[in-house]
């Protein structure tokens, strides 16, 4: 079985590993090979990451915690695509903007029903994402 604080420690690497990557996008202006890379690096080590949270499903873990780090994994990706490969897709962008709205109605569930104050970061990070598609 895998340990609850691998699995806690590696969702926390992945979400600060996600905004680097916007922010090299924001204020560097890059390489369409390194975009390329960088996506597909993130990509595959979320892609671990939610089988291993599926299939190593501990008990300890809430249903609403693997719900909430699931979408909030979903909307970086698409946040990545519709930002750094496709910046021109409709379709990239809806996807942005749905998958970003059921972070944060997942966000204040978990703040505002099951009192866990991890739902405060996702509020604020699902309204950074907002922010920043609106501002692209």
């Amino acid at each position: 079985m895998i340990n609850t604080k691998f699995i806690d420690n590696y969702f926390k690497f992945l979400f600060l590993s996600f905004w680097p990557i916007i922010g090299y996008e924001l204020i560097f202006v890059s390489d369409p090979f390194i975009k390329f890379i960088l996506v597909t690096l993130y990509c595959i080590v979320t892609l671990i990451y939610i089988a291993l949270i599926i299939f190593f499903k501990d008990n300890n873990i809430k249903s609403i915690t693997i719900y909430y780090r699931i979408s909030t994994l979903t909307a970086f990706i698409f946040t990545l695509f519709s930002l750094l490969l496709f910046p021109t897709s409709l379709f990239f962008l809806a996807l942005k903007v749905i998958f970003v709205f059921i972070y944060l109605y997942l966000s204040y569930i978990k703040l505002f029903k099951y009192k866990i104050e991890e739902g405060l970061v996702g509020i604020l990070a699902s309204l950074l994402l907002l922010v920043i598609i609106f501002r692209y």
